[in-house]
């Protein structure tokens, strides 16, 4: 646990704030720790946008500044969430996916495959969306598969299944992918 040591003046000054930084502290996703420093925000412009403010409060406008490293895609905090959405899914693909008979389940199947992450960043994944049509294209069923685990990291592949209790896997069925066929877990 990180021990902050303030002066008189500024634990006046910051009083319920020192109590919400605590807090903070146990949000997941939230605040990170990095030693002995709490770091708040969610990407390096949060940083040092954050920084930049604790530094004012604290009248330390003469220290030094952390200069933020160029971002590919831009803060963001400042992008368009559905954009970066769209990136995002547009780095996700899914391979191999295909209808398994289940042995001791007759007239089951259970839907298998991949989904590999091209992303430069780690994105975690709620669900693939799929539909399953007859041989004719008729809809049977649709439904969401989780990758285990959720959460891909850059350029890794990671397996997905479902267990579709009601089409069998000799009766013709095919599997195709939703629109989007991908789920980002909270969106971006």
């Amino acid at each position: 646990m990180a021990t902050l040591v303030l002066h008189p003046i500024t634990k006046l000054a910051l009083g319920s704030l020192c109590v919400s930084l605590v807090a903070l502290n146990s949000l997941p996703g939230q605040a990170q720790s990095a030693g002995d420093v709490v770091v708040i925000g969610n990407s390096p412009g949060q940083w040092s946008q954050n920084q930049f403010y604790w530094n004012q409060l604290l009248g330390l406008s003469g220290a030094a500044q952390v200069k933020q490293p160029a971002n590919p895609l831009g803060d963001q905090a400042a992008a368009n969430p559905q954009t970066i959405e769209k990136q995002l899914l547009s780095g996700i693909r899914i391979s191999g996916i295909q209808l398994q008979p289940i042995i001791k389940l007759p007239g089951s199947s259970q839907l298998i495959g991949t989904l590999t992450n091209g992303n430069s960043q780690p994105v975690t994944i709620s669900g693939v969306n799929f539909k399953v049509v007859d041989d004719k294209g008729n809809f049977i069923q649709s439904g969401t598969a989780v990758p285990q685990p959720a959460t891909v990291g850059p350029g890794q592949t990671v397996t997905f299944q479902t267990m579709l209790s009601t089409v069998p896997a000799d009766s013709g069925a095919r599997v195709i992918l939703m629109n989007p066929p991908v789920a980002i877990q909270g969106g971006v």
